[in-house]
């Protein structure tokens, strides 16, 4: 994929994965794929097939992400990812009633889980950014992919070996495919924080 100048890998072996062009990706994720650790520690799951990359600067990274829901917790996702216990994923998400949903998920050894904006639709934007650098991370979620609104700003307490990608899960169906097309990765600090360009 040209438009990411870095070697890529899998991370759990997806069911299947394309790649079309220079901007476009599918993963499709098989059954009981996904990842988090409860807040409470007492249940962990590392599944969710991830095609992750090590940048070497400052980055943007943004895709429209476009599903057919078919389960509870079917996503699509940005994911940021240091280890096992700490990771961050943007999902694109089939909530509790089936609604997709922008959903984020940050892990500093547990996880929370963030619910956001309804989403009227099979797709939508998203964009992350930070630094190889630094450990302040910034997502932002866009309905037409030129006007972007922050969801949110977190921080990861390691980033050492930190890895970026496109990820798919499938918690509780039989599988999931996800496309991921206008793939753009820009090698910059974001201008402008709020408006997230």
């Amino acid at each position: 994929m040209k438009t990411i100048p870095y070697v890529m890998h899998f991370e759990n072996v997806p069911l299947n994965y394309q790649v079309t062009g220079d901007h476009e990706l599918s993963i499709t994720a098989p059954e009981n794929t996904d990842l988090f650790i409860s807040p409470d520690g007492y249940y962990a799951i590392n599944k969710s097939p991830r095609l992750v990359f090590k940048p070497d600067s400052d980055f943007i990274l943004s895709a429209r992400i476009t599903l057919d829901f078919k389960s509870k917790w079917d996503a699509g996702a940005l994911v940021v990812y240091n280890d096992t216990k700490h990771f961050a994923k943007f999902c694109f998400e089939s909530d509790f009633k089936g609604q997709p949903r922008v959903v984020s998920v940050v892990c500093n050894e547990v996880a929370d889980d963030c619910n956001s904006m309804a989403i009227a639709g099979n797709e939508v934007f998203y964009r992350i950014s930070g630094s190889t650098k630094g450990d302040t991370f910034i997502f932002y979620y866009s309905a037409d992919g030129t006007s972007w609104f922050p969801v949110r700003t977190f921080k990861l307490d390691k980033t050492d070996h930190l890895t970026i990608g496109f990820s798919a899960q499938s918690p509780t169906g039989k599988e999931c495919e996800v496309h991921f097309s206008g793939i753009d990765l820009q090698q910059r600090k974001i201008a402008d924080m709020w408006q997230g360009n």
